[in-house]
């Protein structure tokens, strides 16, 4: 039977070697992702005191970079920002992880033929 110790090691190797979604083969969303949604969404996701009121059209660039990202998944996103620890002082998880409900593609109203 194993020790205690080597089954906190075991279960360490075994969280270490798995792989995050967000780094795996075929990744939820990249560095590259992150940076351009930072960019385009700024004055959207940063945290600010007194907080201004800016609203994001799902026509705007911003949503344009969110749909580049699988699912909109925008909790990969907050993930990356995370890793940068000047970054994630700057920008707010909940207005974050909103953009992928904000940005879900717009289908366009039905068309409707009047027959004269």
């Amino acid at each position: 039977m194993l020790s205690m110790k080597g089954v906190i090691l075991f279960l360490l190797v075994c969280a270490v070697i798995s792989p995050h979604s967000a780094f795996g083969k075929n990744p939820i969303c990249t560095h590259a992702n992150m940076l351009e949604i930072v960019r385009k969404c700024e004055k959207f996701i940063r945290l600010q005191r007194p907080v201004p009121i800016y609203l994001c059209s799902p026509n705007s660039p911003c949503c344009e970079v969110v749909r580049k990202v699988r699912d909109r998944d925008m909790r990969c996103v907050y993930f990356l920002i995370e890793l940068d620890k000047k970054k994630v002082k700057l920008y707010s998880e909940q207005k974050i992880l909103q953009l992928g409900d904000v940005c879900a593609p717009v289908s366009p109203p039905p068309h409707r033929q009047v027959m004269v």
